[in-house]
């Protein structure tokens, strides 16, 4: 494995103290290991798993605990309800130790389609990819990141974060790249994409969408009990959900809100980056709500 890497303040020079790694060309957390990225993408599935995907702080916990709910998964807490095998840091079992696993598996990821767990071209396991919109993502990503110990306690301040986020220099790379991999894969059977204002905005028809996915039946009452029990303010007290105190953090959600980034965006920020989405979303079809 190739040692943990830094990032240079791009004024004096001065590390900002944010660790990665490069895992065939996209910037990753160091705990990515050769090793634990090798086991997950050559992961033997089965057409009973379930993995969700994200680019980090796009909905992926929120999801975690619908799927849970609608699989009846549910044990002790939300992060040993499913298996993140990608990570060394979540995860140090063995292949052996995930087949005596009971169907369906639930898995995350944070990958983009390429790079998988269990390889999404050739697999036969149900992947479901949320999407939310860049700018809230990085304005979460910051406050997620910042004096971290799996960022390497950055402190580069907000502007420094910006700058390294519209390069794809935070970890899991391009957030552009990563969204589109999946985007482009959406029509395939073993890929749902759902976009994080959707679910907000629809809830009760967007579950549905992804019962429907997974062949499990849901009536209004089911509904209407997931949609309170995974509520932002339920999830946010719920020690179940809440995630309080994990790798010192003491709180792992922040507002859950879509349209949070006008609080951190300067007008030029916001001028920068929607010139580069125009760019780089022309012609692909997908788009997203800021507001």
């Amino acid at each position: 494995m190739a040692p943990a890497l830094q990032l240079d303040h791009p004024e004096n020079d001065e590390l900002s103290g944010y660790r990665y790694r490069l895992l065939e060309g996209w910037v990753m957390p160091p705990e990515i290991t050769d090793e634990s990225f090798a086991s997950s993408r050559n992961l033997p599935t089965r057409p009973t798993d379930i993995c969700f995907v994200s680019y980090p702080k796009s909905g992926t916990t929120w999801l975690a605990y619908i799927l849970v709910l609608l699989t009846q998964k549910k044990k002790d807490s939300l992060q040993t309800s499913y298996v993140w095998p990608e990570s060394d840091r979540t995860f140090q079992g063995t292949a052996e130790d995930l087949a005596l696993l009971d169907d369906p598996r639930i898995f995350k990821s944070h990958m983009p389609y390429h790079m998988a767990l269990g390889t999404p071209a050739r697999s036969p396991c149900r992947y479901i990819y949320i999407a939310r919109n860049p700018k809230d993502v990085c304005t979460s990503y910051y406050y997620f990141e910042r004096n971290q110990s799996w960022s390497g306690f950055f402190d580069g301040g907000w502007d420094r974060w910006f700058e390294m986020f519209i390069m794809g220099k935070v970890q899991r790379g391009d957030w552009f790249d990563h969204v589109l991999s999946w985007w482009e894969k959406r029509h395939q059977e073993n890929v749902l994409f759902v976009k994080y204002e959707d679910l907000q905005k629809n809830f009760d028809s967007e579950l549905k969408r992804i019962a429907d996915y997974l062949h499990i039946e849901v009536n209004d009452a089911m509904v209407k009990e997931i949609r309170d029990t995974v509520s932002f303010s339920n999830m946010k007290t719920n020690k179940f959900s809440s995630l309080a105190n994990r790798d010192g953090h003491t709180c792992f959600f922040r507002k859950g809100k879509v349209g949070s980034w006008r609080e951190q965006f300067t007008a030029k920020q916001t001028e920068v980056f929607d010139s580069m989405y125009r760019d780089r979303m022309a012609d692909t079809g997908l788009s997203f709500d800021f507001d």
